[in-house]
């Protein structure tokens, strides 16, 4: 056999090896690509839902419980129990929606601050007409009003401490302005919910009308330079100086009591401005007012009040 003729015989083996590999092959092709083909789906639609994962949830919606509000609560904050009781099955609703909501998910910290305030300030009024309205004059009259009696919000059973606290944590001490304890001394309830997008406004605007409250939240007397502000600035001290650890809360209430000078600039910020330049030029002793723990009911303290 010739040089010429071997390689010609191996050539004719092997054309005929790489023919039969593809032929062999081919079904092993065809099996790949459909499974690629079923996978392909699973992976999209597990980007999808990562995707729907890392999309901020929507705010809740506060319109009905803003409604509520608006009707029953006069504009010097006391609260028309008698007729809000005919309008319960609404206010649940909306406790019930609160209980749902997931508030780790929205959009920001606004949006979760404003959750919390609504969310203290509804069960309040709900736990004030079941236990305190036309059953004793206090909230300080029932046993664990604040940190007993649990409610479901944001899928957790919470007492009404532990709903503040989450507001709390979220760092902004203008919240005490925004929360109400159902108590004459608490600051006004408002006739609207808050919302994250009208917050920071919302909770300027409560602030400044605190420390414009000579009753509730502010009292200066120039002739002996005495300020009186309300113990809430006291019993938080923690939170308006920036020191909301549980040392430098109590470090905080002791530093208010002798002498207040850290909460000055705070103040300062939203006490009307004629106040606010005196504080800044000779600080004044501070002293705190007495707290009124009654029922902010109209029928105690505004009877027959301009709506």
């Amino acid at each position: 056999m010739t040089i010429r003729s071997a390689w010609q015989r191996r050539g004719r083996l092997l054309i005929a090896g790489v023919s039969l590999a593809a032929v062999l092959f081919a079904p092993w092709k065809i099996e790949l690509g459909r499974a690629e083909s079923r996978h392909a789906p699973q992976a999209v639609t597990a980007g999808m839902i990562e995707n729907r994962k890392s999309d901020p949830q929507p705010a809740l919606d506060v319109t009905d419980y803003g409604r509520l509000l608006h009707t029953y609560v006069t504009d010097e904050g006391w609260v028309d129990y008698a007729r809000l009781a005919r309008e319960r099955d609404e206010l649940n609703r909306f406790l019930d929606e609160l209980g749902k909501a997931s508030p780790n998910g929205f959009k920001d910290n606004a949006d979760r601050l404003a959750f919390w305030i609504n969310s203290y300030n509804a069960f309040s009024l709900a736990d004030a007409l079941d236990t305190v309205y036309g059953k004793h004059q206090s909230v300080r009259q029932v046993g664990g009003f604040f940190d007993g009696k649990r409610h479901l919000v944001a899928g957790e059973q919470l007492t009404l401490d532990e709903i503040e606290r989450h507001g709390r944590d979220l760092h902004d001490p203008r919240i005490h302005f925004a929360i109400v304890c159902a108590s004459a001394s608490c600051p006004k309830l408002r006739r609207f919910a808050y919302t994250g997008e009208a917050l920071n406004n919302q909770l300027d605007q409560v602030a400044r009308q605190f420390f414009a409250d000579q009753n509730r939240g502010l009292r200066f007397d120039p002739q002996k330079n005495e300020l009186y502000v309300s113990p809430i600035l006291k019993w938080y001290a923690g939170d308006f100086t920036g020191t909301s650890s549980s040392v430098g809360s109590f470090l905080g209430r002791v530093e208010a009591t002798v002498s207040g000078s850290e909460l000055f600039d705070f103040i300062g910020r939203y006490a009307p401005a004629e106040i606010a330049n005196r504080i800044k030029q000779n600080p004044p002793r501070l002293h705190y007012f007495d707290y009124d723990w009654s029922l902010n009911s109209l029928d105690t303290h505004a009877s027959g009040a301009k709506r």
